[in-house]
């Protein structure tokens, strides 16, 4: 089985703006999610041309911050990150999105529109790790968690957050990445990518987990148990950009 974006020719005159780029917690506002069920028969092939997605980005993308594939069991992800707005839209538009629209049927349970276009999760960025990108890069696992605010408590569980991300600077340097992120009034999610399993179970017992799960039954609906441990998603990262 072969795929379009597969042989698409590559050129490295936007790689190296990219990776050049000033890249910084000040400079990310937007981000998405996205889970796909792979089907089973096609697992390696997706695999593969998320691979090939990820150089993809990096040559024709300099608006999309940073990239990433994503693989838990049966499931493929990708979560991206994004300067601006505009960045997001023309990810939606470009050779990536366009290459997986048109080999969504092959790939993706549910095709196009219910396996892909369903799964959509925008969020806007509220506060980030100061990471660097070529270590971002090297990643090996990442999390992605999402809860929500009790009722009147989102002000203080953003504040939380912030917070947060000034924790990972100073006490996990090998969470490499560590994003907070905001969809709705009361729904939020956290993404990390760290150096190995190791460094993601340490996380787990560190300074900002610890802090989350003190204020979890009073910030966050279903508390530590219902409200974050039982939507705590690990992946395998297995391409970036």
């Amino acid at each position: 089985m072969k795929f379009k974006l597969l042989s698409i020719g590559f050129t490295t005159s936007n790689y190296a703006s990219k990776t050049t780029m000033r890249t910084s917690a000040n400079t990310i506002h937007k981000a998405t999610y996205i889970n796909m069920e792979s089907k089973q028969e096609s697992m390696s092939n997706f695999a593969e041309f998320l691979k090939k997605g990820a150089q993809l980005v990096r040559q024709t993308e300099p608006n999309t911050a940073l990239w990433f594939a994503l693989k838990k069991d049966n499931h493929l992800a990708v979560f991206d990150i994004f300067f601006d707005e505009k960045g997001r839209e023309l990810h939606f538009t470009g050779q990536v999105a366009n290459a997986l629209k048109e080999n969504a049927s092959q790939l993706v349970v549910g095709g196009w529109d219910q396996g892909v276009l369903a799964n959509v999760c925008n969020y806007d960025v509220i506060a980030a790790n100061n990471f660097n990108l070529n270590m971002v890069l090297t990643a090996k696992e990442a999390s992605y968690i999402v809860f929500k605010a009790n009722p009147g408590k989102s002000h203080e569980l953003e504040l939380l957050l912030k917070g947060g991300s000034q924790l990972i600077n100073t006490t996990e340097p090998k969470t490499y990445f560590w994003v907070a992120l905001k969809t709705d009034k009361d729904t939020y999610a956290i993404f990390d990518a760290f150096q190995d399993k190791a460094a993601q179970k340490m996380h787990f017992s560190g300074q900002v987990a610890s802090a989350l799960q003190k204020n979890a039954e009073h910030l966050i609906a279903g508390g530590w148990e219902k409200g974050v441990l039982a939507h705590i998603h690990n992946f395998q990262i297995i391409a970036s950009s």
